[in-house]
């Protein structure tokens, strides 16, 4: 229930006092509820029996602990709870301040949003930013807004678009001129330093209409119609205008406007311009298959009804998220920056709306306003209220009915929170998170010091059990790991500055290598699963500020504080993730590949993510939304739209059996996996990464049946890649910075083909995206290898990756580039020796490179490795692991490393007889020397 906005602006003219607008408020509230499960006041405050000088029934608050609020004893104890309730308000306008957990917010927030707010105009997400609100008076005018901010973050997307919605609901319709009309189509000015201008018109325009115009098209019509009137979040009447342009090879301006030319069929009407990150065709859209964002409750007499909007294939996420209150902070802060009464009593009507509502038997939540619509969401709502209360409980505008009515509705949520379960981590935190507020916030109730405690404990054993033993987070979504993380990290804040003791929590050190292991050089989310490609620097530095870890920080501030990590590249064997990179720098270079598995996951198994010198070459393409969407089930529901190998066209299972590895060593990784994700075909993926080159990435697809099967290999990039196909190779062409070559070993075992797909880098925007993919049918086992060769800017390497002859079975392929030279081979762990170029092998793997002074071997499992039928390195026994071996003949060095590497290893003898200094896993060994070689005895 709320005021309409007409009301409520005459009220704010007039200078009127908030309490009758509250009064209003709660009284269209209380006429509209059932059955009422809010708290008794003798139930809240305590009965007493004067006779007997004892509480027949227990207060909810300590009074004897908190000897302040003698005066609402006195009170309660007459029965007088009107006085009480006065006596509740006068205290806690004085007690000592505490300091709440921050509020949150999933939009992108600016101040102007707060009239809209008020007005209960919302928007769910980041796909719609309001911009500006636009005056069309009854004649064609030319409007010309500035969109300067939605253009320059627009440019990398290759284009930007823009939304018009009504901002009153009233019989009022405006217009617009679309691109098609005949004068004063949509015009995008573009303003550059050097005073040069572009100017672009709308290359999309379009309307959408409710009602029974839902799958009607209007991409050909000459104006865009805007109109919103009735009650709820729209109506049959309701329309809304949008526009696309083609930002294609522009950079970033100095300043952009928008030119518009519309008009009203009534007097005046203001018209709400918003940014949408998402491209649309003119010919297709309808308002069945637009997802939107943001919805109306203007003048709506009932205000919100906080129950799913009905009448529309809207996200169910607007069900969930309006009763989080994720308006309430942004509203107490700017409440605060004015001491404008009008906000003050604006939110105070929404949170005392929210709770008449869904205190009644209607709603059918178990506990009212404590746990409506579900645990998860109940546990945000009273985070912020925690927040908002410490500012809205000094205001005129409480009064003691509003005030008794949160307070109630806090101390409800004590209990709720208390017994409520969720079999998902993060949602456990959260709810745990909230209790722990409650408890800190809100000392005067005598369960507090319970809900605190109770809090701590639970969250230090959930945060334990929502890890794998290897400290990798249960649920496949870096960006919901790093939610668990930091919700403990505020957690602790408002404990610490409020006086309790939080002690050392031993499980978030883990959980905080995790993240910072997988976050990329550049300090950002890999946005694997339901994810989003944000930064993460400023949330790994408050861990490290908590736990006190200078390696941590390190990472945090990309190397300008702290002691530089002692590793590079991870393994994570239960999560079942690997990492390689050559540093903490936004100019290293990193791979992740993973077969991973849990809540918010997608179908991604053996799925890499590329990164080298300050972009993410290959990422993960994001989530979009949970809305039921063609774009978002694409990008979340299938394989296709992960770099990894779709199977006969099905989903992964990722719950199936897989396994990875990685071998590190000073030069070069290994990393190796394999997955079931797709019943019938084991898919197994290797990443060799030579540090100073790229990867080698080679998929082997082995069937259980002989049948046949199709396989599509996908590489997705950004949207500004620029991908272009230059035989069966691809190249990206992006407009400055580091490039990408995808180059197959054998250009002719797949067909290439560049394909369109989509890119959201953060949830509700979402870009198309091109892909390469490799596509064939076959019988039997298929392997698949591919050179990942990154190009930094002002670089021209030449690089090349083919087939070579292997004389037993096995696969061999050969490299070149520039002036480097080298060999791979992948066989059977059989003991058979196979060649492979000028180099003979035993074991199942070997890579050996030649360039100028240096040759480099990659070894594992054999025993002797020779060059022209010399051998090059023998062992006295089978290598236990991977070893590294690096021959310097201008130094005149030697450095072996790698798992095999070991006390207890191997007896080594390799034919350098020029070595001076020899290291193992680097340090210094002495040799023996005999008839050309050296002997290194038994590796340590």
């Amino acid at each position: 229930m709320s005021l309409t906005r007409r009301n409520l602006l005459q009220a704010i003219m007039a200078g009127a006092a908030a309490t009758p607008l509250l009064s209003m408020v709660t009284a269209t509230s209380a006429a509209a509820a059932t059955v009422s499960t809010e708290i008794t006041d003798a139930a809240f405050f305590g009965a007493w029996n004067a006779a007997t000088g004892t509480w027949t029934t227990s207060p909810v608050f300590d009074y004897d602990g908190h000897p302040a609020m003698a005066s609402v004893a006195a009170a309660a104890k007459s029965g007088d709870y009107t006085t009480a309730r006065t006596a509740l308000l006068q205290y806690m306008r004085t007690r000592d301040t505490r300091v709440p957990p921050a509020w949150a917010y999933n939009g992108v927030y600016s101040t102007s949003l707060v009239p809209l707010f008020l007005d209960r105009i919302w928007t769910l997400g980041k796909g719609e930013i309001y911009q500006t609100t636009l005056t069309v008076g009854g004649d064609w005018t030319t409007l010309a807004p500035d969109v300067t901010a939605a253009v320059q973050g627009s440019v990398s997307a290759a284009g930007v678009g823009f939304m018009l919605m009504a901002r009153d609901k009233e019989s009022a319709t405006a217009e617009f001129a679309s691109r098609h009309a005949a004068d004063n189509a949509p015009r995008l000015t573009l303003t550059y330093a050097d005073g040069s201008v572009v100017t672009r018109t709308a290359s999309q325009s379009t309307y959408i209409a409710a009602g029974t115009d839902t799958g009607t098209v209007f991409g050909s019509a000459e104006t865009l119609v805007v109109h919103d009137e009735g009650t709820g979040a729209f109506s049959a009447t309701t329309s809304k205008g949008y526009l696309w342009f083609d930002l294609s090879g522009l950079a970033s301006p100095v300043s952009a406007t928008l030119g518009l030319t519309g008009r009203t069929d009534g007097t005046s009407q203001d018209v709400m311009l918003y940014q949408v990150a998402v491209t649309f065709d003119e010919t297709t859209r309808t308002w069945n298959n637009t997802v939107q964002n943001t919805f109306s409750w203007q003048a709506d007499p009932k205000g919100f009804d906080w129950k799913k909007i009905t009448g529309a294939d809207v996200d169910s996420e607007f069900y969930y998220q309006l009763p989080r209150f994720y308006f309430a902070g942004p509203l107490a802060d700017a409440y605060a920056a004015s001491r404008d009464e009008k906000i003050a009593a604006g939110l105070i009507s929404l949170m005392t709306d929210f709770i008449a509502d869904t205190n009644t038997s209607a709603y059918g939540a178990p506990s009212g306003a404590a746990s409506y619509p579900r645990n998860l969401d109940a546990a945000w709502r009273y985070q912020n209220w925690s927040y908002v209360y410490e500012i809205l409980r000094t205001s005129p505008s409480l009064t003691a009915d509003a005030n008794t009515s949160l307070l109630k509705a806090v101390y409800a949520a004590g209990p709720y929170f208390s017994t409520t379960t969720s079999t998902t981590a993060n949602w456990m935190i959260t709810i745990k998170s909230a209790l722990a507020y409650l408890g800190v916030c809100f000392p005067e109730f005598t369960a507090a010091a319970t809900w605190r405690s109770d809090a701590l404990a639970f969250l230090v054993q959930q945060l334990g059990s929502s890890l794998y033993p290897d400290n990798g987070y249960i649920e496949a979504s870096s960006t919901y790991a790093m939610g668990v993380a930091t919700t403990f990290v505020g957690t602790s804040k408002v404990m610490a500055a409020n006086n309790y003791d939080v002690g050392s929590v031993p499980p978030l050190s883990g959980l905080s290598w995790f993240l910072a292991d997988q976050t990329y050089p550049n300090g950002y989310d890999p946005a694997y699963g339901d994810s989003s490609y944000t930064d993460q620097r400023a949330s790994l530095a408050s861990l490290a500020r908590l736990l006190g870890d200078d390696e941590l920080t390190y990472v945090a501030t990309g190397g300008a504080e702290g002691t530089a990590p002692d590793h590079t590249s991870v393994t994570y064997p239960d999560t079942r993730v690997v990492v390689q990179r050559t540093g903490w720098t936004d100019t290293d270079w990193y791979l992740r590949m993973a077969a991973d598995r849990g809540n918010h996951g997608h179908p991604d198994e053996l799925a890499v993510q590329v990164y080298a010198h300050g972009r993410p070459l290959l990422p993960a393409m994001g989530a979009y939304a949970y809305v039921t969407d063609p774009v978002a089930d694409w990008l979340r529901l299938t394989s296709q739209s992960h770099n990894t190998v779709t199977i006969d066209g099905l989903a992964q299972v990722p719950t199936a059996a897989g396994a990875v590895t990685n071998v590190s060593t000073p030069w070069a990784d290994l990393a190796d996996g394999y997955t079931d994700a797709t019943p019938g075909v084991r898919h197994e993926r290797s990443a060799l990464f030579l540090h100073d080159l790229g990867w080698i990435v080679s998929d082997t697809l082995t069937p259980a049946d002989s049948a046949e099967h199709s396989y599509e290999q996908n590489w997705h990039l950004l949207p500004d890649a620029a991908l272009t196909l230059d035989g069966a190779s691809a190249h990206t062409a992006f407009d400055s910075g580091t490039q990408l070559r995808i180059i197959p070993a054998d250009p002719g075992a797949a067909t290439a083909a560049l394909k369109d797909g989509y890119y959201s880098s953060v949830t509700y925007q979402v870009s198309p995206a091109s892909y390469v993919s490799y596509s064939l049918t076959a019988a039997g086992t298929v392997r698949l290898d591919t050179l990942l060769l990154p190009v930094p800017e002002g670089t021209r390497p030449k690089a090349r990756l083919s087939l070579a002859a292997c004389r037993h079975d096995g696969r061999v392929l050969e490299l070149r580039a520039d002036s480097l030279k080298g060999y791979y081979l992948r066989a059977a762990d059989d003991g058979t020796a196979r060649d492979f170029g000028p180099y003979g092998y035993d074991g199942p793997l070997a890579y050996v490179d030649q360039d100028g002074p240096v040759q480099r071997f990659l070894l594992t499992g054999g025993t002797t490795l020779t060059e022209e039928g010399k051998d090059l390195l023998s062992a006295d026994g089978t290598l236990n692991g991977t070893l590294a071996v690096w021959l310097n003949t201008r130094d005149k060095t030697v450095e072996i490393s790698g798992t095999a590497a070991r006390a207890g290893g191997a007896e080594l003898v390799l034919k350098a007889p020029w070595a001076r200094e020899v290291t193992v896993a680097g340090k210094s060994v002495s040799v023996a020397r005999k008839r050309g070689t050296i002997v290194v005895a038994a590796l340590t």
